[in-house]
């Protein structure tokens, strides 16, 4: 069994470059990444770094007396470099389209990695990444006819080169099998493959890659959530009143500056009235890690004339804020996507003392309707194979308001309420909730692409049998929802 050394440092070490390898991100399918010449651009540029690079003294540092397939050093930087331009455009542009200049900079951004960690490192890191995804994908499916495996059409459908190289690496070291049925073979994982990817998921899983991995992909559906205006107010028909009321709540007047947290393309601050409470004689800092919808709420603020919202993409554990100093740090439906003891530490360093910090969010709740258990029947049965309840990114009542204490906050209080969930339709509940949001994304992370996509799609067809079965009104839920507010100390804690 090849043994992978502790690749945790490694991998943020990846990640603070800017560099992902075969990630998951939204509209990412079977068609080609690039067009031809940005293609052209990478496999050339790829080559040439492999050649220079995978030097033998790199080959024994990654992979020791092992034989390595001749291309695999070159797919490496490739996948590598391809992988981050794709991040690039939609942390840039919140779209897929990569231009030559992304391209160029995610090249650069590998050959700079390789300089300052060697090849060996960067080599250690794709085999580990991929080696988890290929043998997941054969635990998931028990086999997979070899023509799509080598193709990736299960379980990688992005790359757009063949993986016959790391089939023969895999199987030269007993993680896979070949049976041959007929005219057709299957891959299939061995005993000792699954004793490697056990392995390979412990070491992912203590690095934090698969949570960092469910954040990128879930930015990037955000990205390209296009219709996130009419899906919200459709499934949540008395938002925008719930939002007013809760800006009432908070306290929030004329003539204040503001902080607002996970704006998306803007519903709080101007269909909910942010900005008009604000007006013109205060200011407003609204900030979101999508792009994409960054984009959509400077067309609305474009759209009304209102010059006194500056957009600004970051995330709350890393806010774009240097000197500037808020009453209040406010937002709805972004907590439970942060860590939220970094997040309330940063609005704490840039809210007054005495200023506000707010929140508005959903809690977990039963699954106990009957449409919705046999509408979502697919996820739950993946929650129950493991006798838990279903994963997700909610909180429950206790959590904020603990977290608020512990980050030093004082006055907490706290307001209870539901909201009227609607279920419509099966095309936008589930382009809302699971392509959109990234509700239950825990659940679906692990599985391969294949498998993901189709329980999706059964999503929409049970769905569709359940709406034309089930009333409108047998079709709504009233979802749980807390409201949180605190001060920041009028002096720094500790200070005498």
């Amino acid at each position: 069994m090849y043994i992978y050394p502790d690749l945790t440092e490694s991998l943020h070490r990846l990640w603070a470059a800017g560099l992902v390898i075969s990630p998951w991100l939204a509209g990412i399918d079977g068609n080609a990444r690039f067009d031809p010449e940005i293609h052209e651009f990478l496999h050339d540029r790829s080559r040439e770094c492999a050649f220079i690079h995978w030097t033998e003294a790199e080959r024994a540092l990654a992979i020791g007396d092992l034989p390595a397939p001749e291309r695999m050093a070159q797919i490496a930087v490739y996948e590598t470099a391809a992988s981050a331009a794709v991040n690039l455009a939609h942390q840039k542009t919140g779209e897929l389209d990569v231009t030559e200049a992304m391209a160029f900079d995610a090249l650069q951004r590998v050959e700079n990695f390789i300089n300052d960690h060697g090849f060996a490192t960067l080599m250690q890191l794709y085999m580990l990444e991929t080696c988890w995804e290929n043998l997941n994908a054969l635990r998931y499916f028990g086999e997979i006819p070899e023509r799509d495996y080598v193709r990736g059409s299960w379980h990688r459908p992005w790359v757009d080169y063949s993986l016959g190289e790391e089939v023969l690496f895999a199987y030269s070291l007993g993680n896979i099998e070949l049976e041959k049925r007929g005219e057709h073979r299957f891959v299939r994982l061995t005993d000792e493959g699954r004793r490697v990817l056990e392995k390979t998921t412990d070491a992912l899983q203590r690095a934090g890659y698969f949570r960092y991995r469910l954040e990128t992909l879930c930015v990037s559906q955000f990205n390209l959530f296009n219709n996130y205006d009419k899906t919200d107010r459709m499934v949540w028909p008395n938002a925008i009143d719930e939002r007013r009321a809760f800006l009432e709540w908070v306290g929030i007047k004329a003539g204040m500056r503001v902080l607002e947290l996970g704006c998306a393309d803007g519903v709080l601050t101007f269909a909910a009235g942010l900005a008009e409470r604000v007006g013109p004689s205060g200011a407003v800092v609204a900030v979101d890690p999508s792009t994409g919808m960054l984009a959509r709420a400077r067309g609305k603020q474009r759209r009304q004339e209102i010059d006194w919202v500056d957009f600004r993409q970051g995330k709350a554990e890393q806010l774009p804020v240097d000197e500037e100093r808020f009453d209040i740090a406010v937002g709805v439906g972004y907590l439970h996507f942060t860590n939220r003891s970094e997040a309330l530490q940063e609005m704490k360093r840039v809210v007054r003392p005495g200023g506000v910090i707010a929140s508005l969010h959903p809690l977990k709740m039963d699954f106990t309707a009957p449409f919705f258990r046999e509408w979502f029947a697919p996820i739950l049965d993946l929650a129950a194979k493991r006798e838990e309840k279903p994963r997700d990114y909610l909180l429950h009542p206790d959590e904020a308001p603990r977290d608020f204490k512990q980050a030093g906050l004082e006055q907490v209080e706290v307001f209870m309420s539901s909201s009227e969930l609607v279920f419509p339709d099966a095309k936008n509940v589930v382009q809302h909730f699971i392509r959109g949001v990234g509700w239950f994304g825990e659940e679906l992370a692990p599985l391969p692409w294949k498998a993901r996509e189709d329980l999706i799609q059964e999503l929409i067809e049970r769905g569709q049998s359940v709406c034309a079965r089930y009333s409108d009104n047998e079709r709504r839920i009233a979802w749980p929802a807390q409201s949180i507010r605190a001060r920041v100390p009028e002096e720094p804690s500790g200070k005498e």
